[in-house]
């Protein structure tokens, strides 16, 4: 189950949410990149990072 929790409207605590969407967006950007150099896809589901322990 997948919940999102509303971004404030405007103000410092907007400002800090947009930079750590930004953050996050780089840090996925990144693992992707180098998952795709290894030659692997980076796991996306639960399921997908459990069946690999």
């Amino acid at each position: 189950m997948t919940r999102t929790i509303p971004a404030p409207a405007n103000g410092p605590d907007r400002e800090r949410t947009v930079a750590l969407h930004r953050l996050v967006r780089r840090l996925v950007a990144d693992g992707d990149a180098r998952a795709a150099k290894a030659g692997r896809r980076a796991r996306r589901t639960l399921s997908e990072m459990e069946t690999v322990r």
